[in-house]
């Protein structure tokens, strides 16, 4: 299987970037994982068809991860009514907020199942399975097993037991990492540099791929941070390039 980025900045983007939105690929499935502003057009670039889509996976329902759903609905209900897509595109999301989970819906666009911690979901190979991390609405962190490989997805949280659980031995790990630690304080809903590494370190991750990047940040000072305490194999994930796992 492998993930392609889509978009890695967050909560906005850098001028010509995207925010977060992740294409998960394996020989017979195509998921997105996130749908944050700028990552349907890239989408499309890759796919050509969302016709060519099996599901669409929402971790949390905050803007900056969701807000090209806005807009694939309209292509979706839009298209279906002329015939030119053929089917409403599973998409599981957690119910919170609910006036938003309400608002994904476009005509027939998608057939809507919450998404809940003990949510487990099978395509041929494929099993994902979720967990609840520390964020201000419902959100979750997965984990993608297929033949042996474990990719992991921490979403955006801030530093908890459950992100740790979850990179546990992660052959592919695409972690949150919004801030550098002198600018991290207690209410901060998300992961410095330092503590990512750490993270890293203590799951013996084989490979971090580091996302949803605060777009004002000089990328080599995350890096380096991360580095200062993971002696492991660590990137930015580069927007539009493809990683194995």
């Amino acid at each position: 299987m492998k993930i392609t980025i889509l978009g890695n900045s967050g909560p906005y983007p850098r001028a010509g970037s995207a925010c977060s939105g992740y294409l998960l690929e394996t020989k017979n499935h195509k998921i997105l994982i996130d749908c944050g502003n700028g990552t349907l057009s890239r989408l499309l670039s890759i796919i050509g068809s969302l016709n060519e889509l099996d599901a669409i996976i929402l971790s949390h329902l905050h803007s900056d991860h969701i807000s090209d759903i806005m807009v694939m609905r309209y292509a979706l209900g839009i298209n279906q009514e002329k015939g030119t897509i053929t089917k409403s595109i599973p998409l599981y999301a957690p119910r919170d907020p609910e006036d938003t989970y309400v608002k994904l819906q476009f005509k027939n666009a998608f057939i809507q199942e919450e998404l809940m911690e003990h949510s487990i979901l099978t395509f041929g190979d494929i099993r994902i399975t979720f967990k609840l991390m520390s964020h201000p609405v419902r959100t979750y962190g997965l984990t993608v097993e297929e033949n042996g490989k474990k990719f992991v997805y921490s979403s955006d949280t801030k530093y908890c037991d459950a992100v740790n659980e979850i990179a546990e031995n992660s052959d592919l790990f695409l972690c949150e990492c919004n801030l550098l630690e002198r600018d991290r304080i207690e209410d901060a809903y998300h992961l410095s540099a330092k503590q990512v590494g750490e993270i890293a370190t203590n799951a013996r991750v084989k490979k971090l791929l580091l996302t949803h990047i605060w777009p004002e940040y000089d990328i080599d000072e995350l890096l380096n941070e991360t580095r200062n305490h993971f002696s492991g194999d660590v990137e930015i994930a580069a927007e539009l390039e493809s990683y194995e796992i």
